[in-house]
């Protein structure tokens, strides 16, 4: 059954005298599957996905197709070998299979396809999240004070000053509908001085949320700069969440005294500054990660969220006088109870003064210590991997080795790479000394080389050379331009519109959704990336596109830049054929089977052709004939008297 069963999806209302409940059938959402049929076995998890999402949605009705005399013969050969093909058991079978079988079978296959997608779409979920926890911080720019905005129509644009560490300096809303358009841009110019004043640098960063309205929030912008005579670097973060967090008791207790709609600009600015710190609050439905990651257990998705976060809060480490309680909370071994005795006994001034935190012992610290770090302490180590139990081993590493903490310039000279040997004969002589293994010596030196060369192992990744110079680089490439800044613009524009710099949004197993300015994401297929490996792309990254089109629904079509893609013809009606005729029964040749056609490019029915040319591989296999799309089938069997 698991070989010969077919899975057939129709649009929900298709058959004459079927009329589906519920709200009416979508005509876009799921037109790819208006009329699919394939093998369960050949499904991939997206499109069990998405087959499923529609069946829910009551838009699509699926169903199944077995060869039911291959059934026949598997079932007799089965319980029936030993037994004469009397009449009373080919009843017997075919009351067995058509009553109770059948549906059985097919639901375990569609339930077992259903649990691999799922796991499947966890997987993804948790590769998007890591990604985008351990995202470069904002510090690869410079960090400086910055304006984040929240764009809205008749609600305005929320407003939010933010320090170079989050803290928030000023909030305020922006109206400029009708005629509030000349006091809108006074605001804005004023706003965009204050972060001049704060961030002592000539150049304003703002941080613009990619929702409904950042066009018109974007032109605003760019007349109040021009007016105001400000130079602006506008920078594009993903708002999804911000709104779902703004209305939780967490941000309602710090922010009391401000309304949801204004809190929701501080998490777009705070997590382009540190994106670690501030998507752990969001809930992982609310991410925009994953793959139809909304049809997942709620608590799957919270159990891998707190688990994801914990590696990465593991490899980043905190810094235990700036971050925020939540985050915290991901420390191994440290409770929401404990996190907040340590937020009360700020600032501290080494890793030694958690053991005075009340209800921390030293069992607790020995598993939290290496993951927190005290900036600026009494003990230069304290902001460093390595965990306090190695100090005296640390210290006289370093004298050994002629390195300096914060200087990477000295450990130039000695390359852990080029001068293994001379690495393992300083290990050697420390595990002498100090009674203790060579591993972990070289773990300690590991530990050393990487805090003083590259703290936070966020901006070692970030650093790291794409691996093709051409294709998908963001040289050459400019923001998508103001005539085609909306999808019906978009759409009416000549295409393909190349050059365009997008930011990853997410990854899936079919590709990647790219923001480049508009309302909806864009999908990068994988069949649109030419020889760049899906697991070169990550959550966050700046890469190069052409747009290639833009279907019914706002889907857009983009390509890696570089490759020179046409437009995508699958987004525009093809011409119809002259002196086409059109049938709309199948023809079948034979009383009890045969072979039914299917064109493939339009997915209509067509006459039967001429099958002289055929290609035959064998029965109960595809073959294509002439774009004609003939899938045999068995005959029926007769029924014995």
């Amino acid at each position: 059954c698991r070989q010969h069963c077919r899975v057939k999806v129709k649009k929900a209302g298709d058959d004459k005298g079927k009329k589906t409940r519920g709200k009416s059938p979508s005509s876009t959402s799921f037109e790819t599957y208006h009329d699919y049929s394939n093998k369960v076995t050949r499904l991939r998890d997206h499109q069990v996905l998405a087959i499923r999402r529609g069946v829910d949605r009551k838009e699509l009705r699926l169903g199944f197709d077995v060869d039911d005399g291959r059934a026949d013969r598997v079932i007799r050969g089965t319980a029936f070998s030993n037994k004469r093909d009397h009449r009373l058991y080919r009843d017997a079978r075919e009351d067995a299979w058509t009553r109770l079988l059948r549906k059985r079978c097919t639901s375990r296959l569609w339930k077992e396809a259903s649990r691999r997608a799922e796991e499947r779409s966890i997987r993804v979920f948790c590769d998007n999240l890591s990604r985008a926890l351990l995202a470069p911080p904002a510090t690869m720019g410079g960090r400086r004070a910055l304006l984040a905005l929240d764009p809205g129509f008749k609600a305005g644009i929320k407003c939010a000053v933010l320090s170079d560490d989050g803290e928030v300096i000023a909030l305020d809303t922006v109206k400029f509908m009708g005629n509030a358009e000349g006091d809108g841009k006074k605001k804005l110019m004023s706003l965009l001085e204050k972060v001049k004043e704060k961030s002592g640098s000539s150049q304003v960063r703002v941080v613009l949320g990619n929702g409904h309205g950042t066009r018109e929030a974007r032109l605003l912008l760019e007349s109040a700069a021009t007016k105001g005579k400000v130079e602006t670097e506008v920078v594009l973060v993903s708002e999804s969440g911000a709104s779902v967090w703004s209305v939780t008791e967490m941000a309602n207790g710090e922010f009391p005294n401000e309304t949801p709609a204004a809190i929701a600009s501080v998490s777009i600015g705070r997590r382009y500054l540190n994106p670690l710190n501030e998507l752990v609050k969001i809930p992982p439905k609310s991410l925009g990660l994953g793959m139809y990651q909304h049809d997942l257990s709620e608590k799957v998705l919270d159990d891998k969220l707190g688990l994801t976060s914990i590696d990465a809060v593991a490899e980043v480490g905190v810094d235990v006088n700036s971050c925020s309680a939540t985050i915290l909370s991901k420390v191994p071994s440290l409770t929401d109870k404990l996190c907040g005795k340590i937020v009360q006994a700020r600032p501290l001034k080494s890793r030694n003064d958690l053991l005075k935190v009340s209800g921390l012992g030293p069992k607790t610290f020995q598993n939290c210590a290496a993951f927190v770090r005290v900036s600026g302490g009494d003990e230069p180590l304290d902001a460093t991997l390595v965990h306090p139990e190695s100090y005296d081993l640390a210290r006289w590493l370093i004298k050994k080795l002629r390195w300096k903490l914060g200087d990477a310039s000295s450990v130039e000279s000695i390359s852990l790479e080029n001068q293994k040997g001379e690495r393992e004969a300083v290990a050697k002589k420390a595990s002498e000394k100090f009674q203790i293994s060579q591993d972990r010596v070289l773990t300690v030196i590991d530990h050393l080389y990487f805090s003083i060369t590259s703290p936070d192992p966020r901006l070692r990744q970030a650093t790291e050379e794409p691996e093709s110079t051409t294709i998908g680089s963001t040289e050459g490439c400019s923001s998508l331009p103001l005539h085609a800044s909306t999808t019906d613009k978009l759409r009416e524009s000549e295409l393909p519109m190349r050059g365009i710099i997008a930011t990853v949004r997410n990854v899936v197993d079919f590709g990647a959704f790219v923001d480049f300015g508009l309302e909806n994401d864009g999908l990068l297929h994988r069949s649109n990336m030419g020889s760049v490996p899906m697991g070169s792309l990550l959550v966050g990254q700046d890469i190069g596109i052409d747009v290639l089109g833009v279907a019914k629904a706002d889907r857009i079509s983009v390509g890696l830049s570089g490759l020179n893609l046409p437009a995508d013809s699958r987004y525009s009606k093809p011409p119809p054929k002259s002196g086409a005729k059109k049938s709309s029964k199948t023809p079948r040749s034979g009383p009890g089977g045969g072979k039914r056609l299917r064109h493939v490019s339009d997915g209509k029915r067509k006459p039967q052709q001429k099958q002289q040319h055929k290609r035959q591989r064998g029965k109960g296999q595809e073959a294509v004939v002439d774009d004609i799309e003939v899938i045999e089938t068995a005959p029926k069997r007769r029924r014995r008297n």
